[in-house]
């Protein structure tokens, strides 16, 4: 359990929870081979779910490391209202993914729509790491279904309903995010803040 700190911390993971990413994935990939076997977002049944039967890992790979894979993502309904919202209500909210560095668009394309959405002293909350259990907080709300690490997470997790991750049982799930009050406090009430 962390330290009490006077305002409940929200950790939010970006692509796939907040920002489309999946969308910007399969544009890519058919832009790279327009007969690749496309897995949409709301079809996959795993995390790593991104490609049909015969889907080249090599045009994978490429799409992967393509520059341009972050650069503009779109958000997810409401996820940007609800995220100031959160802010507004006094949660002190830190953005927090995980980097893909081999991508040479992936940091500047999280801190550009970080920027664009939530302004730039918002950039200076973004936390980027390959381990979420080592970083601090009440609740997480990520779309990945199970998170593991070096450490026992301070926070409760939240998933963001994707069909990727609806195998994962025994933890709070929230569908849209315009219904983030409905999950987040019951969490904090469940914790010391």
């Amino acid at each position: 359990m962390r330290e009490s700190f006077d305002k409940p911390i929200a950790l939010i993971d970006m692509d796939g929870n907040w920002l489309q990413w999946g969308v910007r994935l399969n544009q890519i990939l058919l832009r790279l081979d327009p007969s690749f076997p496309i897995v949409d977002d709301d079809k996959r049944t795993g995390w790593d779910d991104l490609a049909g039967p015969g889907g080249d890992p090599t045009v994978l790979k490429a799409a992967m490391n393509h520059p341009d894979l972050y650069h503009d993502l779109e958000p997810v309904p409401y996820s940007v209202e609800s995220i100031l919202e959160m802010a507004d209500e006094g949660f002190d909210v830190f953005h927090c993914s995980t980097p893909t560095w081999t991508n040479p668009g992936c940091v500047p394309g999280k801190l550009a729509a970080i920027d664009r959405y939530f302004g730039p002293k918002a950039v200076d909350r973004l936390i980027l790491t390959h381990d979420k259990t080592m970083v601090q907080g009440d609740v997480l709300i990520d779309d990945k279904g199970i998170i593991t690490g070096a450490a026992v997470p301070s926070w409760k997790h939240l998933i963001h309903d994707q069909s990727h991750n609806r195998s994962v049982t025994g933890v709070p799930r929230m569908s849209d995010w315009r219904e983030w009050r409905g999950h987040v406090y019951p969490l904090l009430d469940r914790i010391s803040v």
